[in-house]
């Protein structure tokens, strides 16, 4: 299982709306490409997770990387580090944690914005706000978080936390 976990920015303001319209577009493509994954967003910011095969995931990766819609985009992690899915519930799910509350019941206690952008840019810092934002949707939605599917669902509007 190849995983990568990066971090990019809005190049300019989205409405949850078009932000959540974008992830379920993204689910369909990575479910069709056998890619999971989950992300967070924050003031702007996105940290994103996705997994599965090396070339599947370098694929899906490289479409980022051309979309207009997201730039400073920054490899934390990646490689391979064992067969099974850390994230296999959803082809692509994401929690805004741009609500105070929100953050609090996910992450247990509150972070500056400032705070939050400059942590992000740590990989240790990262990989657990997503597996922790990942938890708490799959707990929320009622989903089991260590499915092991080749192709994750695609998430319902309602499993797309915002606060």
């Amino acid at each position: 299982m190849y995983r990568l976990l990066f971090r990019s920015e809005m190049s300019r303001i989205w409405t949850y709306d078009s932000i959540k319209g974008m992830c379920q577009s993204s689910a369909r493509r990575n479910r069709l490409c056998g890619v999971t994954g989950f992300m967070i967003e924050c003031g702007g910011v996105f940290i994103q997770m996705i997994e599965g095969a090396p070339e599947n995931v370098r694929h899906i990766f490289e479409l980022i990387c051309r979309d207009e819609r997201h730039h400073k985009l920054q490899i934390l992690l990646h490689g391979n580090e064992t067969s099974q899915r850390y994230l296999g519930a959803w082809a692509l799910n994401i929690m805004l944690l741009d609500d105070n509350h929100l953050w609090r019941s996910v992450i247990g206690s509150e972070v500056t914005f400032e705070e939050f952008l400059k942590k992000s840019n740590d990989a240790s810092f990262a990989l657990g706000l997503i597996m922790l934002a990942y938890r708490h949707a799959c707990s929320v939605a009622q989903v089991d978080p260590l499915t092991q599917q080749k192709r994750g669902r695609i998430p319902l509007i309602s499993q797309m936390l915002a606060g």
